[in-house]
């Protein structure tokens, strides 16, 4: 059954923004009032008048981290103001770590928000999605913020390998799913989607 608290976005298009360094290079303005916008962790305070903010880290909630956001919370775990979705398992002590589009409200763990918050973007209706900040690469950085304070965890190379793999497999099951996915990320390690800017992303959606 759909979660009450789901937006419906299926005439809608979408940004993602995630914590890669490219994410500060983004005109993201340009997003205003032609795109949805969803943000993961700290990349609210790039747009913050995002639609969705999601963040896995049940750690980087108890910051108090996401509390100047005004939109739509959604996190894997429980916490006040913050609305709840599953991450499914394959068996008690394994993610499935590929997208989940028949369970609204249970997605793949992919690894990390940045996946987790692109199969909730689908499972809201939209079907035609810009990355942001998706860089999925440590050596120029391991986030736009830099390192995670608070005693909160930071990406190593092997998780950057973990993010890079799960989301380049997706790229057949979007494909068959009708989902277009650009890369807009300047830096981006991806490989499975098609790379165009921001710019042009946007200027394709004003002349739909």
């Amino acid at each position: 059954m759909r979660p009450k608290w789901f937006p419906d976005w299926s005439c809608e298009r979408c940004a993602i923004i995630a914590s890669g360094p490219s994410a500060t290079s983004a005109p993201v303005h340009l997003l205003r009032g032609r795109a949805k916008v969803a943000v993961t962790n700290n990349s609210w305070r790039l747009a913050p008048g995002a639609d969705v903010l999601y963040a896995s880290d049940q750690a980087w909630w108890r910051t108090g981290a996401g509390d100047g956001f005004d939109g739509l919370k959604v996190s894997r775990s429980k916490h006040a103001g913050v609305h709840k979705v599953e991450l499914k398992k394959a068996w008690p002590d394994k993610w499935v770590n590929s997208l989940v589009f028949d369970e609204d409200g249970v997605i793949g763990a992919g690894a990390g928000s940045g996946f987790q918050l692109l199969n909730l973007a689908i499972q809201f209706g939209t079907r035609d999605i810009a990355l942001i900040g998706y860089d999925h690469r440590i050596d120029l950085g391991t986030h736009w913020h830099g390192d995670h304070q608070d005693g909160l965890t930071n990406p190593r190379d092997t998780t950057a390998e973990l993010w890079r793999g799960f989301l380049d497999a997706a790229a057949p099951a979007l494909a068959d799913a009708g989902v277009s996915v650009v890369n807009c990320s300047e830096v981006s390690a991806l490989t499975a989607y098609r790379k165009v800017s921001l710019e042009e992303w946007v200027a394709n959606h004003a002349e739909a």
